[in-house]
This record gives structure tokens, C-alpha cells and sequence, in this order.
């Protein structure tokens, strides 16, 4: 009877540690870029957007008068 408390008992401190090292692999994969490291993976290079700019240059570029609604598969469809 002993021997299946101490397997409950080391076997939930064996568990714990592999879910530290697992969330200590997660967070070292995922991290916050800096400022200059999100420039550099911006397409604009560094180059200052208005929004205004931004916004001419989307409603330039979308035709609202023709477009199609398009429902999405819903899990119980096929």
C-alpha cells in the first residue's frame, strides 16, 4: 500500500517538473520584439504611416459595389 502512495507522491513532483521546463520552452520560443526589431519586420522599413494615408490607400483599392457574401463552413455542415 506504501508503495502505490510514494508512486502518486513522486510521480505528481516528477509531473510538476516537466510542466516547468515545458512552459519555460514555451515562453523562451515566444517573446515581445522591441521596437527597432519590429521595424525591421514591418514591410514599411521604418517609414511613419498616417492613418489618414492608410485609410486612402485601402479605400482605393476595395470596389464595394460588387462584392459577394461568402458564409463560412460551420462544424455540423459539410
Amino acid at each position: 500500500m506504501n508503495f502505490f502512495k510514494g508512486l502518486i507522491v513522486g510521480g505528481s513532483f516528477a509531473l510538476k517538473e516537466f510542466t516547468e521546463i515545458k512552459i519555460k520552452r514555451r515562453d523562451e520560443k515566444t517573446y515581445r520584439l522591441n521596437r527597432e526589431e519590429a521595424l525591421k519586420a514591418l514591410p514599411n522599413k521604418g517609414r511613419e504611416v498616417l492613418i489618414e494615408e492608410a485609410y486612402k490607400d485601402i479605400a482605393q483599392n476595395l470596389d464595394i459595389d460588387h462584392w459577394e457574401n461568402k458564409r463560412g463552413p460551420r462544424p455540423w455542415e459539410e
